[in-house]
């Protein structure tokens, strides 16, 4: 697990609290005491470490700054040797304790491995431009579609390091043969299980057997719930009108041809997927097939510019959408499963 995040750089940050301060113009020159405008008197040294860049002699707001202390408040700070200093401000805190840091908080996960046969460590990587980190064990040949096809089940830890947005460990079932994620809550369960804000062993005891309780419950509904969409028929048509309602990407009269020609690929393979002509073909003709169709496209195939850093962005904000109502597969998946 360390080796995992290690290699995706979310290991180290040294997450600190540090005193926080107002950069306040005050209006005079914090050396001679002269006002913004006037000459500095004779000798200040404002000028020899703050040179007018015109060359002037006059007295220029930066002069003036002065420091006002921000009581109760901290900054965050993380180690980031890419940023100036070696440092990067994350946010502002009134707590009076440091974030806890993603390798203590793997502990969790360390507890899943230790208690789920054939259980690995998957994936980990950054978050919210830094902000916070997540990595992920895999628990395979868990879930059974049918007879044709098979889940497995992620236990995925989201570490936050500032307020308002909470560490917590979810469940998301992956699609074996496409690698699609389903980051989806299901009826009856909970979403997630919140994680202690405090550096707290027993808290994670605690939070452990509510992932594995989770993990196990949502095993069982996922499989009851995806055999039932592998079964429940569903046309050609019907599917590419499921996949337009879900993406929104249909091309209007005023979008432009290349915009048209990426609808209508993406109509073709989908149909393609549908008919069984491409992956899944033992699925053919099922919602199943239709959802994995519109997951895979939001997360692999959708239009970014050509870049790996545009490529690493679209799949992680399907996996953790800034807002749930933003949550594509949550919208596909309680849309296909309606009438079951």
């Amino acid at each position: 697990m360390a080796e995992l995040m290690r290699k995706a750089g979310v290991s180290g940050w040294s997450v600190t609290r540090q005193p926080m301060a107002n950069l306040v113009p005050s209006g005079k020159c914090t050396e001679c005491a002269k006002p913004v405008g006037k000459p500095h008197s004779t000798g200040c040294l404002m000028l020899e470490e703050v040179p007018s860049e015109t060359g002037s002699k006059l007295v220029e707001l930066d002069h003036t700054t002065v420091l006002v202390e921000a009581p109760g408040v901290w900054g965050l700070v993380r180690v980031d040797p890419e940023a100036p200093y070696g440092f990067r401000h994350l946010g502002h805190t009134t707590r009076e304790v440091n974030p806890v840091a993603i390798e203590v908080r793997a502990e969790v996960l360390a507890d899943i491995l230790k208690n789920m046969p054939g259980a690995k460590p998957a994936q980990a990587g950054p978050l919210w431009e830094g902000a916070g980190a997540f990595v992920s064990v895999r628990v395979p040949d868990l879930v059974s579609v049918g007879k044709t096809d098979t889940l497995d089940m992620r236990a995925v830890l989201v570490n936050s390091l500032v307020p308002g947005r909470g560490s917590v460990l979810r469940v998301m079932p992956m699609h074996n043969t496409t690698q699609t994620v389903l980051p989806v809550v299901l009826p009856g369960l909970p979403g997630r299980v919140e994680l202690s804000p405090e550096d707290n062993k027993d808290a994670r005891i605690t939070e452990a057997s509510e992932g594995l309780d989770l993990l196990t419950r949502m095993a069982e509904q996922m499989e009851e719930t995806a055999t039932r969409l592998l079964r429940k028929k569903m046309s050609v048509k019907e599917a590419l009108e499921f996949a337009d309602t879900v993406l929104k990407d249909k091309a209007m009269p005023t979008h432009s041809a290349l915009q048209h020609q990426q609808y209508e690929d993406r109509k073709q393979y989908m149909s393609a997927w549908v008919k069984g002509e491409t992956l899944m073909p033992e699925c053919k003709g099922s919602r199943w097939t239709a959802l994995m169709a519109v997951l895979f496209h939001a997360q692999h195939v959708k239009v970014v510019k050509p870049t790996a850093d545009a490529r690493r962005v679209r799949a992680t904000s399907t996996l953790f959408p800034k807002q749930e109502a933003l949550n594509t597969t949550q919208i596909a998946w309680d849309l296909i499963t309606q009438g079951l």
